[in-house]
């Protein structure tokens, strides 16, 4: 008899949540939610950006004292990034008026979703754990989840934001990034007597940029040396050159490619 109750509790404790939750490098349990301005926000539907998340209850007295940490010490921090979106929770599933009261002691201006008990235990495994914080990453994992009031992490909080706002950057520009090498027309051209040229490296290559005249005998070596992903330029100065046509070739790993410019006094 003893078994069996202790088997029906484990069932009903597992049912109901109690020992399920999500751990840091998981994919963060989906949700869809109602803003206080009625607007439906699904967490899926912001991958590709960084996602704070603080789970509170409207009417707990220490999620009132550390509302304003997530505002000003987390928010303000980030609120000008593109790739950053700050949503708070409310997990007490109290009324959209009393919410309210809420953002207004707090002075929190990022949304604030309603009926977030069963999201809160998707995360923590129970309905208690609030006043919390979470850091959702670009590809929808939890990046961070905290373990203590927000008072005694949010400087945590702050690091994890800034780390995967640093991958989401760096994504961004590598996504950017040509297939193959590219070569621009030096600018401005004709040119007297300076000029910049400008290259763009898809991967990290030894580079030699050199510069030629029509007879194809070397005038100057500009740049020879390993080079990192990206666009890079330099400034040519042709003070001690005549006036004619010459040619820069650039030379990247089993690429070269060339151009012709005007040099004009």
């Amino acid at each position: 008899m003893k078994i069996i109750i202790q088997f029906s509790l484990l069932i009903f404790l597992f049912s109901n949540g109690i020992f399920a939750q999500v751990n840091e490098g998981e994919p963060a349990p989906d949700f869809t939610l109602t803003s206080l301005s009625n607007e439906q926000i699904t967490l899926s539907d912001l991958k590709g950006k960084v996602v704070y998340i603080f789970f509170f209850g409207s009417n707990c007295p220490h999620c009132r004292d550390n509302g304003p940490i997530t505002e000003t010490d987390i928010y303000q921090n980030f609120k000008d990034e593109d790739n950053f979106v700050a949503l708070g929770l409310d997990t007490w599933n109290t009324s959209a008026g009393e919410v309210n009261t809420f953002k207004n002691i707090t002075g929190i201006t990022y949304p604030l979703l309603l009926n977030a008990r069963q999201t809160l235990v998707d995360y923590y495994g129970n309905s208690s754990a609030y006043d919390r914080s979470v850091v959702i990453d670009i590809n929808g994992n939890v990046a961070y989840k905290g373990s203590s009031f927000v008072n005694n992490d949010y400087e945590d909080v702050n690091e994890s934001i800034q780390d995967e706002l640093a991958l989401a950057t760096s994504n961004e520009h590598k996504a950017e990034l040509p297939n193959s090498i590219l070569l621009k027309q030096n600018f401005p051209n004709p040119f007297n007597p300076t000029t910049t040229i400008s290259y763009t490296l898809p991967e990290a290559t030894n580079v030699s940029l050199n510069i030629y005249n029509m007879l194809g005998i070397h005038i100057i070596s500009l740049q020879n040396g390993f080079k990192p992903a990206g666009e890079h330029s330099i400034t040519f100065d042709a003070s001690s050159m005549s006036s004619g046509l010459y040619i820069y070739k650039l030379s990247a790993g089993a690429t070269t490619l060339t151009k012709r410019m005007t040099l004009i006094k």
